[in-house]
């Protein structure tokens, strides 16, 4: 389960790739939704606080396109705060009158306020398989990865590996990125095997959550 404790996300810095003149004829995207990136499980238990910034393309329609995190906090706040900035939506910048993409820097603040009772319904024993007897999930229903148009424009192709906790009721929690590969392909691999269904894991016989180690592919054929 995730939880919404204190996160707070801004724009704290507006700026466009154009300089001089240029820049002076530049209006900035004004924010008309925001959604509040959420906690994972992993960090509360870790107790992680602070910001991630992202450098954000905001499209000439409002929403949002190409994200970069320039300041990174924990992979898995990390593809929360991207998560939550992808759905963000803005009265576009303009140039001349006429809208126009223009690159705007976001924070995303996270801190445990209020923390204690969620962290202690979060700390359930996560086993590794293979060790005390624990066996692994079996796969029951598998959700593939979507490509993103500007990864496939840019021709990334490879592979995004991630750490999944198999719940004991077979669904997914915690999905942490072990190796990147875009920015976009990461959070496309996360959002994919959250969607992942199993035959849970076992100890003596009985359900338990347990990690697993996924390998995403993305290729271009």
């Amino acid at each position: 389960m995730r939880s919404t404790l204190s996160t707070f996300a801004a724009v704290v810095l507006l700026s466009t790739s154009m300089a001089g003149q240029e820049q002076a004829r530049i209006t900035m995207p004004v924010v008309v939704h925001q959604v509040q990136p959420q906690y994972t499980e992993s960090a509360i238990r870790h107790r992680i606080q602070g910001s991630v910034t992202l450098r954000v393309v905001v499209r000439a329609d409002g929403t949002v396109g190409d994200i970069t995190v320039t300041k990174s906090l924990d992979p898995e706040l990390d593809q929360q705060a991207i998560a939550a900035a992808k759905q963000w939506t803005f009265k576009p910048g303009t140039r001349d009158g006429q809208p126009v993409n223009v690159s705007v820097a976001l924070e995303m603040t996270f801190t445990l306020r209020g923390a204690p009772k969620t962290a202690e319904r979060a700390q359930s024993q996560v086993y590794k398989p293979g060790k005390d007897g624990v066996k692994s999930p079996v796969l029951i229903k598998e959700v593939k990865p979507e490509y993103t148009e500007d990864a496939k424009s840019r021709g990334v192709q490879g592979r995004v590996e991630v750490s999944a906790v198999v719940k004991a009721d077979g669904t997914v929690g915690d999905v942490t990125v072990t190796k990147s590969l875009d920015p976009d392909l990461d959070q496309q691999a996360v959002s994919a095997t959250k969607q992942w269904r199993f035959r849970p894991g076992t100890k003596d016989d009985k359900p338990v959550d347990v990690e697993v180690s996924i390998e995403l592919t993305f290729t271009l054929k």
